[in-house]
């Protein structure tokens, strides 16, 4: 009898127990659980500084079963969109496609309730060279910016890698607005315009980002941009309740446009813009008559044109050489100004030289300068014309960005000889 009662009392006490146990993990376990989800989606905190926490229900959307998600028109580089739970916003994480030397790359970044980035980490970078340390200011620029990424530009010498980040974060943002999550950017008249200079004035862009400084504005300018590479300059001016672009090239020229991309006219705009530019605008003629000079030993009756192109060309003339009509054009491309390419055409419009102050070929990824035959590459552009250049005429590979600028100086070069031809003076 007395074993009975123990063995009774044995199988209560463990009843009791297991019940205990049951009911603690019934209402500790999804706590547990949440803490625990809570921990692993912390690090989305660093991309999302006005966040307070993620929970266990933070995932919206996962590329691995994004059918269960409801979202649709999600690009293929988003992983995963988390909600902040307390309505901060969404943080994402996105992968970059190739082009560069390395795999694709993960990033992560946070997005507010107003549609603007408000932090951004790259979690594995795999190219050659680090945007990061080419350019600290790279990332901190995605900071602010709503779905149009307006002032995000490319980096020179990770041209690759920088516009790869910038495309997925450009395709993430598109997929938030797409489905509601966030407000598209609204763009003020003078964002619109400012996003416009690259178009109409390409001469100071890099792979369609402005590549400017912002001046002191005046009179009817309320901003002002100069171009780093010399080329001219922009403005946005206010007149009355409208606002306009003008551009203004290196040889004084003025063009005007409405918010809608339109060339408009107006004369008192027109020659504010172009004031306000001649009290600043470099004169490029001495370096470039000095340079023809040397070019041609016997060149003459050299004649400046004053050309409306809004390319890299900063000068252009017409001079003679042994009874023969040339053109010359110097042309600063952007990053690589330095290089100052000179191109001369003959009547006809075919290359009779190519030459630079400095030219030199920046590597990419690996070291190409000491193959290339300097003398050769400029001689192998003679006889080319505009409708014989070929799409690939001058680049090289592992070179890409200083051998286009010598292409794109070229191309230029065509641009304002067949203005020439059209009545240009």
């Amino acid at each position: 009898m007395d074993f009975v009662k123990s063995a009774l009392s044995l199988i209560l006490v463990v009843a009791v127990f297991t019940g205990a146990m049951f009911g603690l993990n019934f209402y500790t376990g999804p706590l547990v659980e949440a803490n625990q989800a809570g921990n692993a989606l912390a690090p989305l905190l660093a991309v999302m500084p006005e966040g307070s926490a993620f929970g266990a229900d933070a995932l919206v959307y996962d590329a691995s079963d994004a059918a269960a998600s409801g979202l649709t028109d999600v690009a293929a580089t988003v992983l995963k969109i988390y909600r902040e739970a307390n309505g901060a916003g969404y943080a994402v994480q996105c992968s970059t496609e190739g082009n560069y030397s390395g795999e694709p790359m993960s990033l992560t970044f946070g997005v507010d309730a107003e549609g603007k980035i408000c932090g951004i980490q790259v979690d594995t970078y795999t190219d050659s060279i680090d945007v990061r340390t080419k350019d600290a200011d790279f990332l901190p620029s995605f900071v602010g910016q709503d779905s149009t990424l307006a002032d995000v530009g490319l980096v020179a010498g990770c041209t690759f890698s920088s516009s790869s980040i910038r495309n997925s974060v450009l395709a993430a943002m598109e997929s938030l607005t797409a489905n509601g999550l966030v407000s598209a950017g609204v763009k003020t008249p003078a964002q619109l315009l400012t996003e416009l200079i690259p178009t109409v004035a390409p001469g100071m862009a890099q792979e369609g980002n402005l590549k400017a400084t912002a001046i002191d504005a005046s009179g009817s300018a309320e901003q002002a941009f100069q171009a780093d590479n010399g080329t001219g300059f922009a403005y946005i001016l206010k007149d009355g309740d409208n606002e306009y672009l003008a551009v203004v090239n290196a040889m004084g020229m003025c063009a005007l446009y409405d918010v809608d991309g339109n060339a408009v006219s107006n004369d008192a705009l027109a020659r504010e813009a172009a004031a306000m530019a001649a009290g600043t605008q470099k004169d490029f003629t001495s370096a470039a008559e000095t340079k023809l000079s040397r070019m041609y030993e016997n060149a003459a009756d050299v004649t400046p044109l004053t050309l409306d192109t809004f390319g890299t060309v900063v000068y252009a003339a017409s001079f003679t050489n042994e009874g023969e009509t040339y053109y010359l054009f110097y042309s600063r491309s952007v990053g690589f100004d330095q290089m100052d390419v000179y191109v001369v055409l003959d009547a006809n419009g075919a290359i009779a030289k190519v030459d630079a102050k400095q030219l030199f070929f920046e590597t990419d990824y690996f070291p190409v300068d000491d193959t290339v035959d300097q003398p050769a590459y400029k001689a192998g552009f003679n006889g080319m014309t505009a409708d014989s250049f070929p799409a690939d005429a001058g680049v090289i590979a592992g070179a890409t960005m200083t051998s286009n600028a010598v292409r794109l100086a070229i191309s230029d070069a065509f641009a304002a000889f067949g203005q020439i031809q059209n009545g240009g003076k």
